[in-house]
């Protein structure tokens, strides 16, 4: 008789784990939807101010009239060539993602912790298979990853696209992976190679 009723309370105390976990799980999945809905506000005014800058940095190379003009206009020509060019090279095909083929993130990515994700044209080499891929409703890929019998969450934030709540370069393109949003820089990763 005290078998069964010690089966009971396991059963009882079993049944209230599993119900705190699946609501632990709703909560962080909200929590990381609720990110990213004020997330979608940010980029467009980073975008606003970027266009500010830029046109202002179109009035003082159209006016010459002094030499310190002139030679501020002259030295940051080089640098604005630079950074189109490495912004060319860095550009990620979203489209072409998400039809399969991963050239524009083909590499090593690595984050302050050391950890590294390296992807081929055909996906992730070593750390898991990539399900499902759709666009993040503020401008990221996301990424569905099986790995065994497990899974995570991977998101591609384009140069320019801010990652809500951490410090990263905004000049390069960044990864963030893993079953929770990041919860510092060190764990954004950047293409290495």
């Amino acid at each position: 008789m005290k078998i069964g009723k010690g089966i009971n309370w396991l059963l009882i105390l079993l049944s209230c784990l599993i119900a705190i976990v699946l609501i632990s799980s709703l909560f962080f999945f909200f929590n990381h939807k609720k990110q990213d809905a004020e997330v979608v506000n940010t980029p467009t005014t980073e975008q606003r101010s970027t266009t500010s800058m830029t046109t202002t940095s179109t009035t003082t190379t159209s006016s010459t009239t002094s030499q310190e003009s002139i030679t501020t206009t002259e030295e940051e020509r080089p640098s604005t060539q630079e950074e189109k060019t490495n912004a060319r090279s860095q550009k990620i095909d979203e489209q072409a993602i998400l039809n399969g083929d991963f050239s524009t993130l083909v590499g090593t990515w690595r984050n302050g912790l050391g950890q590294e994700f390296t992807f081929d044209k055909n996906g992730l080499v070593n750390s898991g298979n990539i399900e499902k891929v759709s666009m993040g409703n503020h401008g990221t890929i996301e990424f569905s990853v099986r790995s065994g019998f497990t899974g995570y969450g991977m998101s591609v934030y384009p140069a320019g696209l801010i990652i809500d709540g951490l410090d990263s370069d905004l000049s390069k393109n960044r990864l963030t992976a893993g079953q929770a949003a990041p919860t510092s820089s060190e764990q954004v990763f950047y293409k290495v190679d």
